[in-house]
């Protein structure tokens, strides 16, 4: 039997995740930003105040749902990057090579695919470029440290530097490949993607020179 405040924390949760919910379908059938609070209330299920107990507005809950599917891209990443051992001789290369093996294998295009559906692909709101640099500072966080991790004697100034163009590298990628694709997940957006991405590795490989 649950105790009423096991009961609270339970209802509270499901209404966060209603209101995420309704919120993801809302932008997705309308666009970000083309619908009301009164709208999200009535999909959730919930009162206007319920869903400002959860979020400061209508646009909060959607990126919410975004941050969730960054979230399992990047537990992805470090379940398979833990799967795959340090190697034999630490250095920023090898680790380098490591990662960019990692995220080549890493289904990026399904998750990404749908935040571009969520957000859309050109979107200039500032609450979205807000959303969109701090979730980029975590996900590059996160991979400073696999790489200081992998390589605990590197310079942390060359281990943030090999994090953040990775990520950043990814982000270009990302910007060409909705602009090619529109963002749809389907077999030759993804022959795109690899294309694309494979380029962006190569250059941070070997440089622009030449």
């Amino acid at each position: 039997m649950l105790h009423s405040d096991d009961r609270r924390r339970q209802v509270k949760s499901a209404n966060r995740r209603a209101i995420i919910d309704a919120a993801a379908a809302l932008a997705e059938e309308r666009g970000l930003g083309r619908f009301t609070v009164e709208d999200l209330a009535e999909r959730a299920g919930v009162s206007r105040r319920t869903i400002f107990n959860h979020f400061a507005s209508v646009d909060d809950a959607v990126y919410a749902r975004c941050s969730e599917l960054l979230g399992v891209i990047v537990d992805d990443f470090v379940e398979r990057a833990d799967a795959t051992p340090a190697p034999a001789t630490p250095s920023t290369g090898a680790v380098f090579e490591q990662l960019a093996d990692v995220i080549e294998r890493t289904d990026l295009v399904r998750p990404l695919s749908r935040i571009a559906r969520l957000v859309g692909t050109g979107e200039n709101h500032p609450a979205t470029v807000i959303w969109g640099h701090e979730v980029l500072q975590n996900v590059t966080a996160r991979l400073t440290d696999e790489v200081a991790r992998r390589n605990p004697h590197s310079d942390p100034f060359t281990v943030a530097l090999l994090a953040s163009s990775l990520i950043n590298a990814m982000e270009v990628a990302f910007t060409q490949w909705a602009a090619e694709t529109g963002a749809a997940d389907t077999p030759g957006s993804r022959l795109v993607w690899q294309r694309l991405l494979r380029t962006a590795v190569e250059h941070l490989r070997h440089g622009f020179a030449g």
